[in-house]
């Protein structure tokens, strides 16, 4: 791809400048917008469940009020042992039935029963007890979420900005994937903790594993590919 000519560095302020809006914008904007948002899934969803905030103290004495669903999940019983394994069973021969024409779908089976098997291990008695509840979990995706948020410009300035592509662009861009970001993140855990409280905490590993922020990453390479096929400003 070729560089674009001429002046670089306003493009290349870009991402400075986008990544301190995001830094100040935390705290009047991003949370209340979070706790609305997620306001809006519980009252539709279980109109007892209500969002309180988790004080989250930064190491310079700032506190972010992380909104998060009160809700509550136990361990398994004994009737989600028995469909754990048989599901777990069922994937598992499946994944060894498949012929080498679907070797990915068999590598997506093994990877999921894998991935399930070491989240289950946190219930048995070697490594119990779960050190994990519904509104810490939430509480750590979506402050891995702002700094998600805060690195994408500078993730940019170094892989999108360089390139000959038009300063409306470069900030259109930046613009689709922190909105999407925004809107995304609250509705994502969200629906994680009514997933969790409904199948218990054994669900929380597999969740955090392949629904968690690697599907907030794939959706940031998404955007990337999009604008890479954009037209250059000197075609």
């Amino acid at each position: 791809m070729p560089q674009e000519r001429g002046r670089r560095a306003l493009p290349l302020l870009l991402g400075p400048v986008f990544a301190l809006a995001v830094f100040f914008a935390i705290n009047p904007v991003i949370l209340p917008l979070w706790a609305a948002i997620e306001g809006f899934w519980c009252a539709r969803a279980v109109p007892t469940v209500t969002v309180i905030r988790m004080g989250y103290v930064l190491p310079w004495g700032v506190s972010l009020p992380v909104p998060v669903p009160h809700l509550g999940a136990s361990g398994p019983s004994h009737l989600a042992w028995a469909v754990s394994v048989l599901l777990t069973g069922v994937a598992l021969v499946v994944a060894l039935v498949l012929r080498r024409r679907h070797l990915p779908l068999s590598l997506a089976l093994f990877t999921l029963v894998v991935v399930f098997a070491i989240g289950a291990a946190g219930f048995t008695p070697v490594l119990a007890p779960f050190p994990y509840t519904i509104p810490g979990y939430i509480e750590s995706m979506l402050l891995m979420g702002l700094v998600l948020m805060f690195v994408t410009p500078l993730l940019f300035m170094a892989i999108y900005y360089p390139l000959d592509f038009g300063l409306g662009k470069k900030i259109g861009l930046t613009l689709y994937v922190l909105v999407w970001l925004a809107v995304m993140l609250p509705c994502q855990f969200c629906l994680q903790a009514f997933a969790i409280n409904e199948l218990g905490l054994i669900a929380l590993p597999t969740l955090f594993l392949l629904s968690g922020l690697l599907l907030d990453v794939m959706g940031l390479v998404a955007f990337y590919a999009w604008g890479m096929s954009w037209r250059l400003r000197h075609e």
